[in-house]
């Protein structure tokens, strides 16, 4: 009983520190800190290196335990596959098309920077400053991915090429990393074994378990029970973490590598419900669980460790050169294609870590493929990197990062094609407008949206679904046939259009709402019109200091998937889509505000 009330009372601690972290995060100005640095430095300064008012108990043992595992699901489900998707450049043949292609770019920075950190970790095992020369190469190869999405998003840079190739780049790392991670323990204990294999076992449950999923994901009486009290999708998600849990533990896999395939299989199974799954998951983890195991991190940083460990003392200035030499050599292949400054700040952004780096090291610390000494040398190099390098990030790209030129692809002859083509050039927009009888060149991070509208059905499903399978959302195909437009309005990518069934919402409409539809029919008097923020003078800005032009008024904002619906104390981030209302002249001048003209 007693050891309970402890557990109670340390965790108290612990939460109310989760609490005050993002606050006093948020206070200091001069520079960005990640919470999860913030978190480890409160444990820091509460733990074994501070005043060690927190003591470890099973319970606080445990949840340290679920909070790794439910981080590496989050790691997980941040894994996008589609930005390893080769996409269709025509107009680069050669080199300089595999320079463009997200995937050969994310394999050869991997390659590169593995390579030249295992040469390293040999030479350090051979002068017994490191005891596992694969899993130190692993850990110096690894990227955050928890740091480095936010901060593409924060620059909106992660829907521009430039981004999508960083991305890759850190997701491939992650996975890679991830993957290997079970051999190097193997290894570690004693050799190569048939064990190792059994993670292919796992890698089989995932995708048979994704194909079950699938069949289940259109049944209308399973989504009805998605929201509310019933919540079956936040069920079924965290039943499947601790199926790949107990599976782990059984087959002798290291347990991140199994919560991390279960993110992963999330990540594949809600491509159409990515925001709100997403969100849920990322309250429940950053909320409560993470946290906690951040913190607890700190606390059991041990600075004697590294300062009684000579040689650990020596390994925290080479990783620390190590992590950003290697990282960043890689990244100069990117100069063919942008200027020095901004393929600078790629190779800073890369150099990240924090969240797989830490898990990497606990994993080495339990089995004893690493000191003490050096998991103190190993975290704080993560924590540098993760405060330094997005500030160079920031500093190093240009303050007027060059907006794409995105346009609008419109494919067929028919009448419809030619008046929706007539619509969209009227507001002044770019239309790249093709025949059915011709091939669509497109890019796809310049297409603002693929719409196939020629005569026949079929043929329009398969350029909408070639779209969507480069990359191009939204991809809207019309087809005219009821009983073809039921059969794929389910298809997963692309929107199906069914002109009939259109006429009848669009005089529901007008039935119910005719003033707002209105607004939609007559855009020659007041205009509605969704409009991304560029500007980075306004990223923080609160809309009640925010002058915008004439009568226009801002409806609603969508971020990161969600709608928000505004007031004054409401501050915008760039990347926000703003859906807004008002006379012609006043969104023109709002949209060259936001920088999207």
């Amino acid at each position: 009983m007693e050891s309970s009330a402890f557990s109670v009372t340390s965790l108290l601690i612990v939460s109310l520190l989760a609490l005050l972290v993002p606050l006093l995060v948020n206070r200091i100005r001069a520079f960005q800190i990640p919470i999860v640095v913030g978190e480890i430095l409160v444990g820091i300064v509460v733990g074994k290196s501070g005043f060690n008012i927190i003591q470890a108990s099973d319970w606080l043992n445990f949840l340290q335990f679920f909070g790794l595992s439910y981080l590496m699901f989050v790691s997980g489900l941040e894994i996008d596959f589609g930005a390893l998707r080769l996409p269709p450049t025509r107009e680069v043949q050669g080199v300089r098309r595999w320079l463009k292609s997200a995937p050969s770019f994310a394999i050869f920075a991997c390659l590169v920077t593995f390579g030249l950190s295992y040469l390293l970790s040999e030479s350090l095992y051979h002068h017994h400053m490191v005891r596992s020369p694969l899993l130190m190469a692993l850990i110096i190869t690894t990227t955050s991915l928890t740091v480095v999405v936010p901060v593409l998003k924060e620059y909106d840079v992660l829907s521009t090429s430039f981004g999508q190739l960083l991305l890759a780049a850190a997701v491939f790392a992650d996975f890679v990393t991830m993957s290997l991670i079970s051999v190097a323990v193997s290894l570690f204990r004693g050799g190569f074994s048939s064990s190792v294999f059994l993670v292919f076992v796992l890698i089989l449950v995932l995708i048979l378990l994704y194909r079950v999923s699938r069949r289940f994901m259109g049944f209308s009486a399973l989504r009805g029970l998605a929201h509310g009290t019933a919540q079956l999708g936040i069920r079924a998600c965290l039943a499947l973490m601790m199926v790949f849990i107990v599976l782990s533990q059984s087959l002798g896999v290291q347990v991140i590598l199994g919560t991390f395939l279960a993110g992963i299989l999330v990540s594949l199974v809600n491509q159409r419900e990515r925001s709100d799954i997403y969100s849920k998951l990322d309250a429940i983890g950053f909320g409560f669980l993470i946290p906690i195991f951040f913190i607890m991190v700190g606390v059991n940083f041990d600075i004697h460790s590294l300062f009684g460990d000579p040689k650990a003392l020596i390994l925290l200035p080479i990783l620390f050169v190590a992590t950003y030499l290697f990282k960043a050599l890689p990244v100069l292949i990117l100069r063919t294609q942008y200027p020095w400054r901004q393929t600078m700040a790629g190779g800073f952004l890369l150099t990240t870590q924090m969240s797989v780096t830490v898990a990497a090291a606990a994993v080495g610390l339990k089995i004893g493929a690493i000191s003490p000494g050096v998991d103190t040398a190993i975290i704080l190099v993560a924590m540098l990197t993760s405060v330094i390098s997005p500030v160079l990030f920031g500093k190093l790209l240009p303050r007027k990062f060059k907006v794409p030129d995105r346009y609008f692809v419109v494919v067929g002859n028919s009448p419809g094609a030619q008046f929706l083509v007539e619509q969209i050039r009227k507001r002044d927009e770019e239309c790249r407008w093709f025949q059915s009888d011709e091939t669509p060149d497109y890019d796809v991070a310049s297409t603002r949206a693929f719409v196939a509208y020629g005569d026949n059905d079929l043929e329009n499903l398969k350029q909408a679904k070639a779209a969507a399978a480069a990359g191009v959302q939204p991809s809207l195909c019309l087809v005219r046939d009821l009983q073809l437009y039921r059969a794929h309005q389910a298809d997963e990518g692309i929107s199906v259009v069914n002109p009939q069934l259109s006429s009848v919402t669009l005089m529901d409409q007008w039935m119910h709402y005719p003033i707002s539809t209105q607004l939609l029919e007559a855009p020659v008097n007041l205009q509605i019109q969704e409009i991304r923020l560029y500007n980075r003078d306004l990223h923080q800005a609160r809309l009640m200091h925010v002058e915008l032009p004439g009568n226009l008024l801002i409806l609603s904002i969508v971020r990161d998937g969600l709608q928000i619906v505004p007031h004054g104390e409401t501050a915008l981030n760039v990347g926000d889509v703003l859906v807004v209302v008002g006379p012609r002249d006043d969104v023109v001048e709002f949209a060259r505000l936001a920088g999207t003209r």
